[in-house]
């Protein structure tokens, strides 16, 4: 995939193909915005084009090559006219980068942690100041393949305090030649020490049409691309979630008079997964209730629908607390039932 490739966010990959285009790449980027929009997918595309070869990957030398005697003579090796602002998707560098095996090319996240603690990726609810000072091991050494170092800091929003100060030290005095793409969900939780040193973009929701064609190519029948693109608010991972617990709710009996109790009862038994569904079916039922609320327009029940919008939303902040998590959704369908809003 190339930046030519991604759906939506033009005017930001525009920023950044210019800034490859002129050689003059901060030390460090921002890109904040909901989950699933692509930041990430972005932030790798911007690590391929630093580094691109602008030429395919050469195939093995005849001495290597068991079958060569039996394979035809390979193609010449062609330069490919590619812009310097983009990536070629076919040299080395751009095909370890993809398989998350270039040496100079690094991914922070909750994976990177667990495995530097030997815990399970799930476990990590913070990027601690351990994991920093770990990278930053690799920030002043020589680059092994590439002309420049890239550290990409997925979910840099749950970066805690002192390994926000650890990571503001790196930014103070960067390398040269290497380059920090931070990739957050929540701007607001970085000190604006951090965001001060970087170049920030904003990333917005995508289209409904651009989910449902990413939903597509995932490989889901067109139809349920649809309904699930209708209900995403822009963010394939919304998208991904809902289906997971529709998925899960479709082997729950939930009908008669119990179907709330039901519902509730199927949450996971740990007590961070279940909080984390119970969002996941808050969120569907505020997406539910939204778009009600559109159709319903200047109807008699607009007002009642944006009231328990309001209500759902401040349900969804409880569950950030210690308020039990099955209470909570309990509420909320209850409150939901009322105007006939369920997960579909």
């Amino acid at each position: 995939m190339s930046f030519e490739k991604i759906l939506g966010h033009s005017r930001n990959i525009g920023r950044l193909k210019a800034l490859l285009a002129c050689g003059r790449v901060p030390p460090a980027l921002l890109f904040s915005g909901a989950e699933g929009t692509g930041k990430f997918l972005v932030a790798k595309e911007f690590a391929k084009a630093l580094n691109c070869l602008h030429k395919p990957a050469e195939d093995p030398a005849a001495e290597e090559n068991l079958f060569a005697s039996a394979s035809p003579p390979p193609i010449p090796s062609t330069l490919y006219p590619l812009p310097s602002d983009d990536a070629c998707d076919k040299c080395v560098s751009c095909l370890q980068i993809d398989s998350g095996a270039h040496p100079d090319v690094r991914i922070i996240d909750a994976d990177f942690q667990g495995f530097l603690l030997d815990e399970a990726a799930r476990k990590q609810k913070s990027l601690k100041i351990d994991t920093v000072r770990e990278f930053t091991r690799y920030v002043y050494q020589k680059n092994m393949f590439s002309p420049w170092k890239v550290f990409i800091i997925n979910d840099a929003h749950t970066l805690n305090l002192n390994a926000q100060n650890a990571m503001l030290k790196i930014l103070e005095e960067p390398p040269g030649n290497a380059v920090f793409v931070l990739v957050a969900a929540k701007k607001n939780t970085l000190l604006p020490t951090i965001i001060s040193r970087t170049y920030a973009l904003n990333f917005k929701a995508l289209g409904a049409a651009d989910v449902e064609e990413l939903l597509e190519r995932s490989g889901l029948p067109l139809d349920e691309a649809s309904a699930l693109s209708e209900l995403s608010g822009g963010s394939v991972k919304n998208a991904g979630d809902i289906k997971r617990v529709r998925d899960r709710l479709a082997s729950v009996a939930v009908s008669g008079p119990a179907r709330i109790f039901k519902l509730v009862s199927s949450l996971p038994k740990e007590p961070y997964m279940a909080r984390e569904e119970a969002k996941i079916m808050l969120n569907m039922l505020i997406l539910s209730a939204r778009k009600k609320w559109l159709a319903e327009g200047r109807g008699q029940n607009a007002g009642r629908f944006a009231a328990l919008i309001k209500k759902l939303l401040g349900l969804r902040k409880l569950l950030n607390s210690n308020v039990t998590h099955g209470l909570v959704l309990e509420t909320a369908l209850l409150e939901s039932e009322k105007l006939s809003v369920s997960f579909q």
